[in-house]
Order: structure tokens, then sequence, then C-alpha cells
């Protein structure tokens, strides 16, 4: 019978949260292969901080790869002999949790995090058969999605964000789950309302025309992470046939995902994405001259 992959914890309301399993007998096993009698299931939306591992395992479980995927790639900044990491697929991001570079890997040393990683979530996989995934997160938001801070109550305030500037639009500390049944908070609903209407009247028929040009203009294209999207370029993404164009982009050093507005040319409608920093990506940008020397190679992060 195959086993739905839930969140598992010792604490109830707060600690570390895995992914993992649950059998028939109450014996859990989880992706990071942590071992205790006491871990039990818990909801979506508690306090917990979940386990860096796991959270790379659930990527590996839930994204479908980037065309042409490679198998080995080395580590951001390092030679191409250097240590070789498995690609989460559709990511430049490590299964040991490191930022990788886009070209192959030619060295014959593996990286043992990599290895770890990848065993236990065949472990996994060899006990449960088939498991039950969680729904991966979209490529574009929904566009009426309210967040809070982990653990918030049924009656707490969500907040709407502002992709253009990566904060919420009433300016309250960045929430960063979301909570479908919390309350609007009124002061977001009211600015996200003004902008709504801004990019009615004048962001989407700009959009449309650009779109409508597009396929006329000279490009460059290359693969790289998400980090690197500027506004004007224009993407794909595994796992989606709709082609993205970039009106704004927030990214912040720390964070782990860039806050983008995008344009949907078959959907014809300007919307909010947030995309994983590390996401490998098909990006076209528009050659500033026409040459293909003013196409900018893809700068890594400082």
């Amino acid at each position: 019978m195959p086993y739905p992959l839930i969140r598992l914890s010792i604490g109830r309301t707060n600690g570390v949260a895995h992914y993992g399993v649950i059998f028939g007998g109450g014996e859990p096993l989880t992706a990071c292969a942590t071992h205790s009698p006491d871990l039990a299931p818990i909801g979506d939306r508690t306090a917990h901080q979940t386990c860096q591992s796991c959270t790379r395992a659930l990527l590996t479980l839930t994204t479908p790869p980037h065309p042409g995927e490679l198998d080995a790639r080395p580590a951001a900044g390092a030679g191409r002999s250097a240590a070789a990491h498995r690609p989460i697929p559709g990511h430049l991001l490590g299964y040991c949790g490191k930022s990788l570079d886009y070209r192959r890997a030619t060295g014959k040393r593996a990286c043992a995090n990599c290895a770890h990683l990848t065993k236990t979530l065949e472990a996994l996989r060899g006990r449960a058969g088939e498991l039950i995934l969680p729904a991966a997160q979209p490529c574009h938001s929904d566009d009426s999605l309210l967040w809070t801070s982990p653990g918030a109550g049924p009656l707490t305030f969500g907040h709407r964000r502002n992709s253009a500037t990566g904060q919420t639009y009433c300016g309250e500390r960045q929430p960063t789950v979301p909570h479908p049944g919390a309350h609007e908070c009124p002061a977001c609903l009211r600015l996200w309302a003004e902008e709504e209407t801004f990019r009615q009247m004048y962001t989407l028929p700009e959009m449309r025309a650009h779109a409508t040009e597009w396929e006329a203009d000279v490009h460059g294209a290359f693969e790289e992470r998400a980090w690197l999207l500027e506004p004007g370029d224009r993407y794909t993404i595994s796992g989606c046939a709709e082609a993205h164009h970039v009106v704004a982009a927030s990214r912040h050093r720390y964070d782990s995902h860039v806050d983008l507005v995008v344009y949907l040319p078959g959907e014809d409608r300007v919307t909010d994405a947030r995309v994983h920093r590390d996401r490998l990506l098909g990006i076209q940008r528009p050659f500033t001259d026409g040459s293909a020397t003013a196409l900018p190679a893809p700068q890594r992060e400082g």
C-alpha cells in the first residue's frame, strides 16, 4: 500500500519537523534517517523549523527535472575537476545543500553528503514503496493567498506579499507560511487593491505589447539559477509549459527565494511568482545593441 509523506516531530507544537512516513505498526521513518520512537505526525502550519535535509529531500521528490538535466555538477565557484555533487532535479542545488555550477563536473571524487542523502532517500523508497507526495509548489502564485508566521492561530491576520518589494503590503515582518483560513489584513487589502488596479490599467497592456514584440527582437539564451533574473527577461521552468516575462524582481542576500511579478502570455495576466533562488531556469535576455557580445555573462553572487 502507498504511504503518504507527512511532517513528523518529537514536539507537538515546536521543535524540528521532518518529512517521512508512519508504517502500520506505528514505526516512523524519515527522509534524513533521524531515528526516534517519539516521532509523531504534526500539522502543516505549525511553528516547527523544518529539517534542512528533509527540505532538500522534499524538493528532490516533488520537482520535475530540467530538460537535459546533468547527473553531476561542481560547487559554484569551484573548478570542474572539484568534487562532483548530485543536483536536486530542476535546481542548481546539491543534495548536500551547496549551490552548484551550471556545468558538468569532471572530477572523480563524489560528495559524501550528497551520497548520504541519496542513500537515505533510497532506503525510504525501498521500505515505503510508492509514496503519496505533498503537492509541489506552483511556479506562480494564487493571487488570493494569505501568508502568516509559522504557528499562527486561526484568528490571526493573513497578509499579502508585494513581490515587487519582497515585503508585505502593510509593512509587517515577512510571513513565510500560506494560511488560507486567516482573516485578511485590512491594510494589505487596501494597498493590494490599488496595486491590482494599476496592474490592470497600465502594466497588463504594456506587457501584452512587450510579449507581442518579443519574437521579433534579438535575444541571448542561457541556463542559470533564478537568482540572476532581471526585469525584461523571459524564463521557462520545469513542470510548466508557460513562458514567464519578468516585470519586477526582488531578492535579498540571505533569502531562499526570489519574489517576482510576471506576465503570463498564455493566461494573459500579470501575477506574482516565488521561485527558489537555486531553481534552474531557461532564461532569455534581450541584447542591448543587437550583438551577441552585448549579452551580459551570468554573474555569480558575491
